[in-house]
């Protein structure tokens, strides 16, 4: 156990010597001797932390952390704080008497960790993806070598977009042994790598599900231009099939992933931790704070010591001084930030108890002074509080921006969100008749007979930020 303890010590006092170096290479005063009255010091450490408590409020948790990271790499008393890390004591004293001790036991990598970050690092982006489902395959030496060319000449998006005879010509072969080999790339995952185009990269989606339809073959082929037009009345004519035949076809090609290779990019991927997480528990919602490994840090106790330790000069002990003031800072910042949040959620859940329990329907007009009133903040702190701020609920995960619109009269008196209106709209449109799809002025005046009064030009304003077409470009024809 004491050797444990002397290299905890050692490794302190090494990273303790650099620091104090490189603060007096760096110029940095070691003193810390101002003029600064005790008042106006006390002022002044008291902006830093408001400062700084703002600062960290702001923050997603993910910029959080980089700060985190960065501070400790830069205050030696600041230690980030591993739920898995291992105490070795007692590890020791709970196996000694039962069995040997596997040496590489006594190592522990962080690295391998299972998280969403190792994975997301782990895992094989597209390219790494078929050269390894490719070195599977029993083919000669050369063949392997063209289809690793093919796989190089992807774009992200898993398209040859390449001439073919560069490919040809490179590898002195004639065109069936190069489509013999593109032919094998084009059967592996993700399903549609390797086309040269859409119409082949859906064709081989379709054939990979075992559809055997010659006329939607056809019709990807010649018509993708009509179907994204939504001209489906042509098709029909064309072909000579019903308009239910047609949507069915389109029903399918609507399926299919027109950008295979995209489900293998990390980069194009946005990874969210939630804030918080809201459970129902009984009767009762409750709300608590996500915490991540990455977000806890702690002030090594070892500088303490030197603080009390004679052997040490005053420079020494005011730079750790400082680099305790500064640690302290960031953790009252962190908890400071940690409770705020947590106290808007529990607001948020509060007041939109009907979402909680029903759905997105269901939720209540609110605005940020609101909450701030009743938790008497100042508005820009909830402002900050919500920012790029995400809570997990019964329903998915959502901002915490989303939960805050204006509201809109009903005929009875009542005030409904511009959420739930949205979804309203939106459950319409979903539901309406393709060939004859409802205009905004239309679906204003169904809202109005419902008793939500919505002018026709916030019915356009909020299909557009739904996403939605314009009815005219809604239309099957």
């Amino acid at each position: 156990m004491k050797y444990f303890a002397d290299t905890s010590l050692k490794r302190s006092e090494f990273l303790f010597s650099l620091y104090v170096k490189r603060g007096r290479l760096l110029g940095e005063d070691m003193n810390f001797n101002n003029s600064l009255e005790l008042t106006q010091s006390q002022k002044l450490i008291m902006t830093t932390q408001l400062k700084q408590s703002l600062s960290i409020l702001n923050m997603s948790k993910l910029e959080l952390e980089e700060e985190i990271k960065k501070e400790s790499e830069d205050n030696p008393l600041l230690e980030v704080e591993k739920n898995n890390e291992i105490n070795w004591e007692e590890y020791i004293k709970d196996i000694g008497n039962s069995r040997p001790i596997d040496k590489s036991e006594l190592y522990y990598n962080s690295d391998n960790d299972l998280n969403l970050d190792n994975i997301i690092k782990n895992t094989p982006n597209l390219y790494e993806n078929l050269h390894l489902q490719i070195n599977l395959y029993k083919i000669n030496k050369k063949d392997k070598e063209i289809c690793d060319y093919i796989i190089d000449s992807l774009d992200d998006d898993g398209y040859l977009r390449i001439d073919e005879k560069e490919i040809i010509n490179e590898f002195n072969i004639n065109k069936d042994r190069f489509e013999n080999c593109l032919e094998i790339i084009q059967q592996l995952e993700p399903i549609g790598v390797g086309a040269r185009n859409l119409s082949e990269c859906l064709i081989i989606q379709i054939r990979n599900l075992g559809i055997d339809n010659k006329l939607l073959e056809t019709i990807v082929y010649k018509d993708l231009d009509l179907i994204g037009k939504n001209k489906y009345k042509e098709i029909t004519k064309k072909y000579n099939i019903s308009m239910q035949k047609c949507i069915n076809i389109i029903d399918i090609i609507k399926t299919l992933d027109p950008k295979p290779g995209r489900i293998c990019s990390v980069e194009n991927s946005v990874y969210v931790q939630p804030d918080v997480i809201v459970e129902k528990i009984e009767d009762e919602f409750v709300v608590y704070i996500n915490e991540s490994d990455n977000l806890k840090i702690r002030i090594s106790n070892f500088y303490e010591e030197i603080l009390k330790n004679s052997k040490y000069d005053e420079s020494a002990k005011n730079y750790i001084k400082e680099k305790l003031n500064s640690a302290t800072r960031l953790v009252k910042s962190i908890e400071s930030r940690k409770s705020t949040i947590l106290k808007i959620a529990q607001e948020i859940v509060k007041n939109q108890k009907d979402f909680f329990e029903k759905g997105e329907k269901y939720i209540k007009p609110m605005k940020m002074k609101d909450i701030a009133q009743n938790l008497d903040f100042h508005e820009s702190t909830i402002s900050r509080g919500v920012n790029e701020k995400y809570m997990m609920t019964p329903f998915g995960l959502y901002k915490f921006k989303y939960f805050f619109s204006n509201a809109l009269e009903t005929n009875d008196d009542n005030l409904t969100s511009s959420v739930s209106i949205k979804k309203i709209i939106q459950e319409m449109i979903k539901s309406e008749n393709k060939k004859k799809p409802l205009s905004d002025d239309q679906i204003s005046k169904i809202l109005n007979d419902r008793g939500i009064n919505v002018a026709r030009r916030t019915v356009a304003k909020y299909r557009e930020e739904l996403g939605v077409l314009s009815s005219s470009k809604r239309k099957l024809y």
